[in-house]
């Protein structure tokens, strides 16, 4: 091979992963776009429910206490970026974001919320849904207006000590009338009864 034909090679073998990358951050074929976006709307600063508690995020991190002084806090925060899309069927652009919860003890949780934008003048978050414990988040997708929430968890028989292995997807959807969020399963009985 002489100079020329290197340099052809590389230039092509830059555009293939050049084009590659793009092709991770593009959304499959029908669904909303799931790359990073600048923020539309400032998430790490919202407050979030997570149970019965709720949590005031400066910049991404809230900390309670459970009493005065008490060495053992409760502390939550922003899992990675949030993924932006339309997640209530209005046209305008909402946000799916991770919550890791650590409450003091060996467990380190993590929830989906959804953040959606009432006509660009108000943003609500919804109440969290747990998604597991000391699981291994992967990564948040936007398909045909459900936030899909992918990440690795051990198996029902596998101790706490075990690294999680085991795939697995949850679509969380909104309902628009409650306001509030569960999981998607696809064809179970009643489905075509819900908004979409």
């Amino acid at each position: 091979m002489n100079k020329n034909q290197i340099l052809a090679a590389g230039a092509v073998l830059l555009l293939l992963v050049g084009l590659g990358s793009f092709r991770f951050f593009r959304s499959p074929s029908g669904t909303s776009n799931t790359a990073p976006l600048p923020a539309l709307f400032d998430v790490k600063n919202m407050s979030y429910v997570v149970g019965s508690e709720t949590f005031k995020l400066v910049d991404g991190v809230a900390t309670k206490e459970y009493a005065p002084g008490s060495a053992i806090k409760n502390k939550l925060r922003l899992f990675g970026d949030p993924v932006y899309g339309d997640l209530d069927g209005d046209g305008d652009t909402d946000a799916a974001v991770l919550l890791q919860n650590e409450p003091g003890g060996s467990g380190t949780f993590y929830y989906a919320a959804l953040v959606i934008n009432n006509g660009g003048s108000t943003y609500t978050p919804t109440k969290a849904m747990l998604l597991g414990d000391r699981i291994a988040p992967q990564v948040i997708e936007i398909r045909d207006g459900r936030a899909g929430y992918f990440f690795a968890e051990r198996r029902a028989n596998e101790p706490m000590s075990t690294p999680p292995s085991w795939g697995r997807s949850v679509l969380v959807h909104y309902d628009k009338k409650t306001g509030d969020i569960g999981e998607w399963v696809k064809g179970f009985e009643g489905e075509s009864n819900l908004p979409k």
